[in-house]
C-alpha cells in the first residue's frame, strides 16, 4: 500500500531487523501488562506500537545523522502505555516502573505529562490539540532559522474533532513542510467503529483537499519507514501519513 519515492528502497534491512526484535519484546511486555490488570487502552496501545517504534527507533536517529532535530508529540495521549513501554525497552525508564502506572504519584500517568519523562514536551490526551502544538513548534523553528522537524501521532477517532481540521488547514496556509502527521487508522475508537461514529473516508481526499501531501501504509514497520522515508523528500507542503489496518492480533 506505500505510494513512496525511489529513496524508499534504501533500507537499512539489520537495522530494521533489531527495530522487529525490540518491536516484540515490546509486544510481549504489553500483554504481560494487560494481564497484570494495566490494561488502560491496550488495544490503541498495540496499534500504536509500529508507529512508536519508526518514530522512536529510526526517524529521530536518521535527523541526528543528518543534523535535523526531531522531535515527536503523541496527540492521541491515550496510547500512552505503548510509549512508556518503549521507553523502557530502549532504558529511559526502569521496568519495574511500569508497574506504577497511573498512580497519583507516578510520572507515568494515563495521558503523558510534560517535563515528567524525557522527550514529553507537551501534556497530551485532551483530544485534538496535538496538530496545533506540532504546528506552533514547526513555525517558531522556521522563524528561528532552526532545522527541526516535528511529527505528531493522531488516532483515527481524534479526526472527529473540528480543531484537527483548523490546525491542518493553518499548516497548508504556512507551507509547514517540517510538519508530518501519522493518522493511526485502525478503524475504531472508543464507542465503536469510526464510521458508525462519524464518516471519516474518503479520508485521503479530505487530507489532500486541506492542501497535505498524503502518503497511505500499510501499518507494518518496514512500510511505516517507508512512509516517513517518502515523507523526507517532500518540500513546501505538510505531509501526512496515515496507517491502515492493525499491527498485530489482538
Amino acid at each position: 500500500m506505500t505510494s513512496c519515492t525511489p529513496h524508499c528502497s534504501l533500507l537499512d534491512l539489520s537495522d530494521i531487523n533489531v527495530l522487529e526484535k525490540r518491536v516484540a519484546k515490546v509486544l510481549k511486555r504489553l500483554e504481560r501488562l494487560s494481564q497484570e490488570t494495566i490494561s488502560w487502552h491496550i488495544k490503541s496501545a498495540i496499534s500504536s506500537l509500529n508507529i512508536i517504534a519508526a518514530l522512536y527507533g529510526y526517524w529521530i536517529r536518521e535527523g541526528y545523522k543528518s543534523g535535523i532535530e526531531r522531535i515527536v508529540l503523541i496527540s492521541k495521549g491515550h496510547c500512552s502505555l505503548a510509549l512508556y513501554t518503549w521507553l523502557a525497552e530502549v532504558n529511559i525508564i526502569k521496568e519495574e516502573e511500569l508497574l506504577s502506572f497511573a498512580n497519583p504519584r507516578s510520572r507515568l500517568q494515563a495521558h503523558p505529562e510534560a517535563g515528567k519523562v524525557p522527550g514529553i514536551i507537551a501534556s497530551t490526551g485532551s483530544l485534538g490539540l496535538g496538530l496545533s502544538i506540532a504546528n506552533g513548534i514547526a513555525l517558531a523553528s522556521k522563524m528561528d532559522g532552526i532545522d527541526r522537524e516535528v511529527a505528531v501521532l493522531l488516532g483515527d477517532g481524534e479526526l472527529d474533532e473540528g480543531q484537527i481540521w483548523e490546525a491542518a488547514a493553518t499548516a497548508s496556509s504556512l507551507k509547514l513542510d517540517n510538519v508530518v502527521a501519522l493518522v493511526d487508522r485502525n478503524m475504531t475508537q472508543h464507542s465503536g467503529f469510526t464510521e458508525h461514529i462519524k464518516i471519516k473516508e474518503p479520508l485521503k481526499d479530505k487530507w489532500r483537499s486541506f492542501g497535505w501531501h498524503v502518503i497511505e501504509v500499510s501499518n507494518n514497520l518496514k512500510d511505516i519507514i517507508r512512509g516517513l522515508m517518502s515523507a523526507d523528500s517532500i518540500k513546501g507542503k505538510p505531509k501526512v501519513i496515515i496507517v491502515y489496518g492493525h499491527s498485530f492480533r489482538y
